[in-house]
């Protein structure tokens, strides 16, 4: 004998909590990716510059996963029994369980890959007598003075490190574990991996199901719209991270800037297409495609498309290709505002793209 279960759950527990954990991992792995990418520039031109770009990339990225998944863990009946996942469910057909493997790798990479960017006395970006990539003198082997710079803004990692009495602890730390260079970089290239890997699980965490219980969570869509979103988000965040925080932006972030309004262009065409051409790829996501376009338009196409892709995408834009020309305000009040309108942005899809979804019940023996 079998039953109808009807999915109601999805439209009243599936709330902006799993919205911006499926939103904010794509941005955490897009923004390690383009620290990583970054720190290997870096370390093949020594220019410091991008070390700064890399330094934010990595805090972005482990920020977003100490913040993202706890979040998401509070619409659950026993959050912390949730948190022991990756130890007691061992089924690797189940993407719930890869994405708890994937992101257990992630976090610990990302958490490697930043201390041994920022603490150490032989930190990448630093330069005997001179100054260090984070803006502090290194001549005095990694005390408060290189901690914090001239200007009260700069090596603010640092900083609050040597506030805390931790400074001295962790720079110890950093020189006694950092690798060379070639195989820090290496291990940061299997990290890379594991970034790539948080990417798809962002669009698989929503899409691993049978395409025929919810059509609109198509696949063939939904991973080409989340990982160029997730990409072009981590540019942008990082950007706009390292402009909030150094209160500068050098002519280098103009050139991420660009890559960045290019993906959130690739990103908006996917969207795009993910309208006009999924109902006749997949005519049973017609209706769902029609609630996006219809009911749930204000938060999809105003504040996830237009506030979250066209407006960043153009403040990216001018301010990457007029850097030069306009005053160090207006530069970081651009990528601090294009950062927070592509995290609003994403968390807005997510959820319109959840909410939007029908569900055909699945007939269970009782």
């Amino acid at each position: 004998m079998a039953t109808e279960i009807i999915f109601t759950e999805p439209y009243t527990q599936w709330d902006w909590r799993i919205a911006q954990y499926v939103a904010l991992i794509g941005i955490a792995g897009g923004a390690y990716l383009t620290g990583y990418v970054a720190d290997v520039y870096s370390s093949r031109t020594g220019a410091n510059e991008h070390t700064r770009i890399a330094k934010y990339g990595y805090i972005a990225g482990l920020l977003i996963v100490g913040i993202a998944p706890p979040i998401m863990l509070t619409h659950l009946g026993a959050p912390l029994r949730a948190m022991a996942l990756p130890l007691t469910m061992t089924n690797l057909a189940s993407w719930m369980a890869r994405g708890s493997y994937i992101l257990g790798v992630f976090a610990p990479g990302v958490i490697l890959m930043f201390g041994w960017m920022v603490f150490g006395r032989e930190r990448p970006g630093a330069r005997a007598g001179g100054i260090a990539a984070d803006g502090g003198t290194v001549t005095d082997g990694g005390t408060a003075k290189a901690a914090t710079g001239t200007t009260g803004r700069t090596g603010a990692f640092r900083g609050v490190a040597d506030k805390v009495g931790l400074l001295g602890v962790l720079d110890t730390i950093a020189d006694r574990t950092r690798p060379s260079d070639p195989i820090r970089l290496g291990i940061g290239a299997i990290v890379a991996v594991f970034a790539a890997g948080v990417l798809l699980y962002s669009a698989m965490a929503l899409g691993s199901g049978k395409t025929f219980r919810v059509p609109l969570w198509d696949k063939t869509f939904l991973i080409p719209i989340q990982i160029l979103g997730g990409l072009a988000g981590g540019v942008t965040v990082t950007i706009g991270l390292a402009s909030l925080a150094e209160r500068d932006v050098a002519e280098t972030a103009g050139r991420y800037a660009l890559a960045g309004a290019a993906l959130l262009v690739a990103y908006l065409v996917a969207l795009v297409a993910m309208v006009l051409a999924l109902p006749g790829y997949n005519p049973e996501a017609a209706s769902g495609v029609a609630n996006l376009t219809g009911d749930h338009i204000a938060m999809f196409g105003g504040v996830g498309i237009a506030a979250g892709v066209v407006v960043p995408a153009l403040l990216l834009l001018f301010a990457g290709i007029r850097g030069r020309s306009l005053s160090s305000r207006s530069a970081v009040g651009a990528y601090v505002v294009a950062a927070a309108l592509v995290i609003v942005g994403k968390i807005a899809f997510s959820l319109s793209y959840m909410m939007a979804a029908e569900f055909t019940s699945l007939p269970l023996p009782v």
